[in-house]
């Protein structure tokens, strides 16, 4: 019977390969969450219009006599754009055409607008949340709820994602 060091070993070799055939075939995805907006500290905000009344606030960094806020550009508010980054595997036109090849209409050629993505079940509600996702430089958006599928710790997260713009010449879309 093998000792268990000899267990331990074999499993974290497994593991090791395992991971960087993972590394190899994921993708990076990009998901963009819904902006968050805080006032500006250096400006009072105007409900009503929505925009800087165009007062200095006392305490802001950097003072301005009259005209728009120099630290918003007169918005009233900061804008924070918030984004991260994960790994996953990328299927452009999934259960269509096995090469993901361009489909010949009247209107010209048209590439796989449905793209299927397979991730870590960790990141479910990243994708449940996002407002858009950029999978090979295409902005795509979520067209059904996320699914996770597998048995035990085996589990594994399926998003399907659509996309209206057109593929560009260097991206994994188009063959």
């Amino acid at each position: 019977m093998p000792s268990n060091r000899r267990i331990n070993k074999t499993k974290r070799r497994f593991k090791k390969t395992w991971d960087r055939v993972v590394d190899g075939l994921s993708r990076h995805i990009t998901i963009y969450q819904p902006d968050t907006e805080s006032e500006c500290p250096n400006c009072y905000y105007d409900k009503v219009n929505r925009t800087s009344s165009g007062v200095y606030k006392t305490g802001g960094s950097t003072y301005f006599a009259v005209g728009r806020c120099p630290v918003c550009q007169g918005r009233g508010v900061l804008v924070t754009i918030r984004r991260k980054c994960i790994d996953g595997v990328v299927i452009w036109n999934p259960s269509g055409d096995a090469m993901n090849a361009l489909t010949f209409t009247e209107a010209g050629f048209e590439g796989a607008t449905r793209v299927e993505i397979k991730t870590d079940p960790c990141n479910l509600e990243l994708i449940k949340n996002a407002k858009y996702v950029l999978i090979d430089g295409l902005k795509c958006k979520l067209s059904n709820p996320p699914i996770i599928r597998g048995i035990g710790t085996k589990d594994i997260l399926i998003a399907q994602f659509f996309t209206t713009d057109k593929p560009r010449k260097n991206s994994g879309e188009r063959l």
